[in-house]
């Protein structure tokens, strides 16, 4: 069962000089032992404010934005992708994608098989190129 502490804020005590691990606000001594953020409030809006979850987006925020990057990196290929295919067909020669800024190199993945054949996986199309003829199939993975 949850303990709620219903003293007023005079009978706390901060004996033990423990602080929060974000801001470095006082934590009461009567609070849990293994409490060491702040506890949750609610703003105007009833949102929930807590510095444990701030402190953890502030350590993501590298991955996120890695992530975030290489996902419109992604959008941005399957939208130029998209637009050759609706203009060009599924059959493309190499000059159409260099003409559409379409990268090889930036897939998510590939995949090379021993007589030469190149697969690019982007997120919505696959593209199956054959280096002897310079000729480009693609395919919807939608």
């Amino acid at each position: 069962m949850k303990k709620n502490l219903e003293f007023p804020p005079r009978y706390f005590t901060y004996l033990k000089k423990r602080e929060c691990r974000n801001c470095g606000k006082p934590i009461a001594d009567q609070e849990h032992a293994g409490r060491t953020y702040c506890p949750k409030i609610y703003d105007e809006y009833d949102k929930v404010v807590d510095c444990k979850t701030t402190l953890a987006r502030i350590n993501d925020q590298p991955d996120r934005d890695l992530h975030r990057n290489l996902i419109n990196e992604q959008k941005f290929f399957s939208n130029r992708i998209k637009a050759l295919v609706e203009k060009k067909g599924l059959e493309v020669y190499t000059d159409d994608l260099t003409a559409y800024d379409i990268k090889l190199s930036n897939a998510v993945n590939m995949n090379l098989t021993r007589d030469g054949i190149l697969t690019t996986y982007f997120f919505n199309y696959s593209i199956i190129s054959n280096p002897i003829t310079n000729k480009h199939k693609i395919q919807y993975n939608g």
